[in-house]
């Protein structure tokens, strides 16, 4: 123990040099007045972010130890395995990043015989020790030889803490299977299904942060790209990128995204407030949308890409259309798969048989003008000599690039437009008979389903060329998603890899959501896809997980495993007093426990606003959750259960665990009770009035 107080010391010492050292070359450059501003800039940053990190680890410099033998050079490492790894300036190793090649033995290896993935290929040797301290503000109060303790009993102090820290402490309780999926290489598409509380946004975000540290000498870090389900959301996420190291990821929810690609700013109305049309809203999220917009743009690049007159300039005529029709209709959509870039190649192949042919088109324009000169009165021919000069020097000098650009006049034409075109003609693209049920939508009215096909619309016109700037992306709670969700990324993001997160358990729009994440495979990625599972759920108490597993049985699920941490049972309470005078007693019950964050979850976000305004009648210090919420700042929120998915809280009061908001005959009730049960961390109050809901229940005995 003294040895390793001895090295803690040691290395806080060394930390704190670091950190004068980065002061001073901060400080130094921002007095360099020579240097290039930009690059300065771009320095500045990079240091001061280091700076950050380093001093922010500080009081916890690390978190685990191996030791390892190289059976090649027989030399033993000695790591210190922390969040940020640190060196001093002559280059001599403090400590190991856990994004390391040789930390991955950390995560998956037993004592023993142990290998790792390095740059230069497969490290063999022998891992003699594995240690996890426990290090708070500077002072070492414990460590564990790691191969001596189970794995659930060493998680146990990280899942013991509140929902804040627990987010932003993962790097030291990664899993074998959650790190697993974290170091896939870059080129690899993977689907992660993974239960409420395995970790999937936290292993998400640490994939990006792995891959930016190992990729960082040729891929910059606005190279990736986080969707995620809500603003709320992405917010709530933002600052778990920074504290790993990583900085200018795009986070960016579908829709964000989609009006990003499309440039234009339009409202999203949800169908569930115009009344929902399961039959409308399956289909548009489908690949058979996909199909009738394939076939809307083959009939605007048959019939409305070229102009039906000549191409004129100055009442000549330059080319004749059909010669432009033959250019235009000769180049080869493989290469050209949208239709901007195949009118700027007509446009460059016209342009160049302008140039290689000037001679010949100007001498029978010239004729042309010499025939209008001669019959012309003397202000006419002012004016034809001065056109023909005008068309003389376009024909020289630019062969004509900008006037050919005005004839085909594509590019200026807004992709919800279009859309609007293909949705009022819909009868003429689609097989089945839905025209009288898309009438809804012929008003410029779009709903969330409308997106993919926006967004695939756009890839098929536009040329996005900048978006392949992306070489990896990260899709957040995708089980909300239909395949041409995906698709229509995929189109996009056309030399991204993804990495798609999702439960089919929290699947709470089943009227657009996938079935299964085989078919996105086969579909989406022409099976160049994995597919990962992470079956543990490291968020809740057994008690609450076995009550929400009660669920997951009702609907014929497969049932998350709980980690080994108990905590109070589930309360599940009949509201039979007034319900805002009970609810607050509970309320003030839970704040007594000192928790950070308490959620009260409602079915419906109507019912969520009725709740906060209810409470705030009581003056008591609410925050509402609502779609356009980015920021979470109360200890005590009201929130719906679609916009809890994602989300974690200390404690959670499920407000309405009636049969009438959670019927246990509709599925989709289901998955958004099982949402909301899964959201707390240490406990669980389910209320209900009337009929509890039948699954729970049933086993009312068992949690009351």
């Amino acid at each position: 123990m003294e040895e390793e107080k001895i090295k803690l010391k040691h290395t806080i010492d060394c930390f704190l040099e670091v950190i004068d050292d980065l002061q001073l070359t901060i400080t130094s450059l921002n007095n360099n007045y020579n240097m290039d501003a930009d690059f300065q800039y771009v320095l500045v940053k990079k240091y001061e972010n280091k700076l950050r990190i380093i001093s922010q680890s500080i009081n916890k410099p690390y978190f685990a130890r191996i030791d390892f033998t190289d059976n090649t050079t027989n030399h033993q490492d000695i790591c210190y395995i922390s969040k940020v790894g640190v060196s001093d300036f002559d280059n001599n190793l403090i400590t190991v990043d856990w994004r390391s090649p040789i930390a991955s033995l950390y995560y998956d290896s037993n004592l023993g015989p142990a290998s790792y993935k390095a740059p230069g290929g497969i490290i063999t040797g022998n891992l003699s020790l594995k240690r996890q301290y426990d290090i708070e503000e500077g002072t070492l109060l414990s460590y564990r030889e790691v191969d001596t303790v189970s794995n659930d009993d060493l998680l146990k102090p990280y899942l013991d803490v509140n929902a804040d820290n627990r987010l932003k402490n993962i790097v030291s309780s990664i899993q074998k299977e959650q790190n697993q999926v974290i170091r896939k290489d870059l080129i690899d598409n993977t689907i992660i299904q993974g239960v409420a509380g395995s970790g999937k946004t936290t292993v998400a975000l640490h994939r990006i942060a792995y891959l930016a540290y190992n990729y960082k000498d040729t891929i910059n870090s606005n190279q990736y790209l986080v969707i995620g389900p809500n603003k709320f959301f992405i917010n709530y996420i933002s600052s778990i990128l920074p504290d790993l190291d990583v900085t200018d990821v795009d986070e960016l929810t579908y829709e964000e995204f989609v009006k990003t690609v499309l440039l234009e700013n339009f409202k999203i109305t949800d169908l569930g407030k115009l009344g929902k049309n399961i039959n409308i809203s399956q289909y548009k999220t489908s690949l058979k949308y996909k199909e009738a917009i394939d076939k809307f743009v083959l009939y605007i690049d048959k019939h409305k890409i070229l102009p039906e007159k000549d191409f004129i300039i100055k009442n000549y005529v330059i080319l004749k259309q059909s010669f432009i029709k033959n250019i235009y209709n000769e180049i080869e959509d493989k290469y050209f798969t949208n239709i901007e870039s195949k009118v700027e190649r007509s446009i460059l192949l016209i342009s160049n048989y302008i140039k290689n042919n000037k001679d010949s088109i100007l001498s029978r324009i010239t004729l042309e003008y010499q025939d209008k000169f001669d019959k012309a009165t003397l202000n006419e021919q002012k004016n034809l000599l001065k056109e023909y000069n005008i068309l003389r020097k376009e024909i020289l000098s630019t062969n004509c690039i900008n006037s050919l650009r005005k004839y085909f006049n594509f590019k200026s034409r807004k992709i919800t437009n279009l859309y609007d075109e293909f949705l009022n003609n819909i009868d003429s693209y689609i097989d089945i008979k839905l025209s009288h049920e898309f009438e809804i939508l012929k008003n410029k009215i779009y709903t969330p389903e409308d997106l993919p096909a926006l967004l695939y619309l756009a890839s098929k016109v536009k040329n996005t060329k900048e978006y392949s700037r992306y070489r990896h992306t990260v899709v957040d709670e995708a089980q909300d998603y239909g395949q041409f969700h995906f698709l229509a990324l995929k189109e996009i993001l056309c030399t991204s890899s993804f990495s798609i997160f999702g439960d089919l358990a929290q699947s709470i729009n089943d009227y657009r959501s996938i079935n299964n994440w085989e078919e996105v495979c086969k579909y989406c990625f022409n099976n160049n896809c994995s597919l990962e599972y992470l079956q543990k759920s490291y968020r809740t108490t057994i008690e609450i997980m076995n009550c929400a597993n009660l669920i997951l049985d009702h609907i014929n699920l497969t049932k998350a495993l709980p980690v080994i941490r108990h905590g109070k049972n589930v309360q599940i309470t009949k509201v039979t007093d007034n319900y805002f005078k009970q609810l607050l007693q509970i309320i003030n019950s839970l704040q007594n426990n000192n928790y950070d964050s308490i959620a009260i979850i409602s079915r419906t976000n109507e019912k969520a606003h009725l709740v906060y305004q209810e409470l705030t009648k009581l003056n008591i210090k609410i925050t509402e959750i609502t779609p356009d919420k980015e920021i979470y700042d109360c200890q005590l929120c009201s929130v719906s259960t679609a916009l809890a998915k994602g989300l974690e809280f200390d404690a959670v009061i499920i407000a309405d665990a009636n049969e009438e908001d959670y019927s246990s005959t509709n599925k989709t009730d289901m998955k958004n009770l099982y949402v909301a049960m899964t959201r707390p961390l240490h406990e669980l109050v389910i209320l209900y009035q009337n009929t509890l809901t039948y699954p729970l229940s049933y086993s009312y005995q068992k949690f009351s």
